[in-house]
C-alpha cells in the first residue's frame, strides 16, 4: 500500500508521469513500426501530449535534482496534468470519430512510416499507398480502440496529477 501511496508525493510524481508517456509514445511507436499499423493525423495529435508530458516532468526531475527546491513544483505538475489532459481529449475525440459518434476533420490522413529509401520512393510513385483514415480503427482490445486507450490512460494521468498537485503539505 505504501508503493501506491508514494505515487501520490508531488516528488515521485514528475518521474512517475515521465514513465507513463515514454511507455505510451514506445508502445504507439512499436505498433507503427514493428507491427507495421500506420497511424492517422489524429494519432500524431495524440503523441504531442506525451511529448509535452516528457518534456515538463524531465524539466522538473532536473529541476529537482539540481535545486532541491520545490518553489515551482506545482507549476510544473499543472503543466503535467494539462498535457495529459490534452492528450486525453484528443484521444476522446478520435475515439468519437472511430465509433462514429461524430465526424472527424476533413483533412485525416498519415504521412508516410519511417525512412523513405530511394526504392520505396520510386515503388510510391509507381503505385498508390492506403493510408488509414481517422476513422478506421485499426487495432482494439476489450472493446477500446488506442485512441480509446490513451484517453483513458492519460485522462487518469490528468486526474492523479491534479490531486498530487492539489496536495497539502511537503512535497
Amino acid at each position: 500500500m505504501s508503493a501506491l501511496r508514494s505515487i501520490f508525493v508531488p516528488v515521485i510524481w514528475p518521474r512517475i508521469a515521465f514513465l507513463i508517456s515514454a511507455a505510451m509514445l514506445c508502445s504507439a511507436w512499436a505498433f507503427q513500426y514493428i507491427g507495421g499499423l500506420a497511424p492517422c493525423q489524429m494519432c500524431y495529435w495524440q503523441r504531442h501530449g506525451h511529448k509535452a508530458v516528457l518534456a515538463v516532468s524531465a524539466a522538473v526531475i532536473l529541476m529537482l535534482i539540481l535545486r532541491s527546491d520545490v518553489k515551482y513544483l506545482r507549476v510544473g505538475l499543472a503543466l503535467i496534468a494539462l498535457a495529459f489532459a490534452v492528450s486525453a481529449g484528443l484521444g476522446v475525440w478520435h475515439m468519437g470519430v472511430e465509433y462514429k459518434w461524430w465526424e472527424g476533420p476533413k483533412t485525416c490522413m498519415s504521412g508516410p512510416m519511417g525512412p523513405i529509401t530511394m526504392e520505396g520512393f520510386k515503388d510510391s510513385l509507381n503505385k498508390p499507398i492506403k493510408m488509414p483514415d481517422c476513422s478506421d480503427i485499426v487495432w482494439s482490445l476489450l472493446g477500446l480502440s488506442m485512441a480509446g486507450w490513451n484517453a483513458l490512460v492519460s485522462g487518469v494521468a490528468a486526474l492523479i496529477s491534479l490531486v498530487v498537485m492539489t496536495r497539502k503539505g511537503d512535497a
